[in-house]
């Protein structure tokens, strides 16, 4: 694995939140599990 700042799940939730979604993690024994969901009307048609 390569060396982070550890800052891609901050910038993650920043961009996530501003766009009204939610951004969820879970930990599990043999890694971590993520997943976000965004309000389907944040994009104009």
């Amino acid at each position: 694995m390569g060396d982070g700042l550890g800052l891609g799940l901050a910038v993650s939730y920043a961009i996530i939140h501003e766009l009204g979604g939610q951004l969820t993690a879970q930990n599990h024994a043999d890694g971590a599990e993520f997943w976000f969901s965004l309000p389907n009307d944040f994009l104009e048609a």
